[in-house]
């Protein structure tokens, strides 16, 4: 795809925009959010589940990422936009409490009609999650804010809500529909907000997987930028392959030709 083309970019947070959740902005990426800014929309899509909408959004705005808390996308407020359309704003919730606000919304049920995972589960126990899979084995649908391996929590990688997901797909044998990237949803319903096309996007993002492939399959340009959890060999890793390949997101307007 042409750089020429687009006329929405949206940016990763953790490891593309910034250092960690809740970190410092990686160098030159401010700047780059702004330069692109004035040329056309930008979009932040983060599969963060670990912090709450207020807080992230109030983080990123002191950074200078950040002037519209509505342009921060994440799969809670997919969520909060989906479930309750479909009638699945009740059912099990798994949260961490810290995160439970972006969920008030919902209403805990133990017959209700959606699992909802919007936890890593590094405190659950096997057990824990055993009304799940009896709701889902009866006919629940399951869902799950997005489906990432892993992410680096202090310096170290650790393992993210797609295993928790697999394990409940797999004994239930009721696949997960995914709420965050690269899902769909998002996507048009981003692309919906400012009337382009989803082949007008740009995602970037340091996940090779989730934030670039997923979203060249979906017809989308994915940019995957060498910083965060980025590994030698990504570029190549998976199939369809980036779109561009950057040191970080302070290249992002040169690619697009408005540096």
């Amino acid at each position: 795809m042409e750089p020429s083309r687009i006329r929405l970019v949206c940016f990763d947070i953790d490891g593309t925009l910034t250092d960690g959740v809740g970190g410092p902005a990686i160098p030159g990426a401010a700047h780059a959010v702004r330069q692109i800014l004035e040329r056309m929309p930008v979009r932040l899509v983060t599969n963060t589940t670990s912090v709450p909408h207020r807080i992230l959004a109030a983080h990123l705005t002191r950074q200078g990422l950040l002037d519209n808390p509505s342009w921060l996308v994440t799969p809670a407020v997919v969520a909060r936009r989906t479930l309750p359309e479909r009638g699945h704003a009740r059912g099990l919730l798994y949260v961490e409490p810290e995160v439970r606000e972006d969920f008030e919304w919902f209403q805990s049920d133990p017959r209700g009609p959606a699992v909802v995972l919007a936890t890593e589960g590094h405190d659950l126990r096997i057990a824990d999650l055993q009304p799940a899979f009896r709701r889902l084995v009866e006919g629940a649908t399951l869902y799950t804010l997005q489906r990432n391996r892993y992410f680096r929590k202090g310096g170290e990688l650790v393992t993210d809500l797609g295993p928790v997901a697999a394990f409940l797909a797999y004994a239930s044998g009721r696949e997960a529909e995914t709420l965050g990237k690269p899902s769909e949803l998002l996507f048009d319903a981003v692309a919906k907000e400012e009337g382009v096309q989803r082949g007008e996007i740009a995602m970037v993002g340091d996940d090779a997987e989730f934030d670039v492939s997923a979203s060249v399959a979906l017809g989308m340009a994915g940019v995957l930028v060498r910083t965060g959890k980025f590994r030698a060999g990504d570029a190549t890793r998976f199939t369809p392959g980036p779109t561009a390949v950057l040191d970080s997101a302070a290249a992002v307007p040169a690619w697009l030709g408005i540096a």
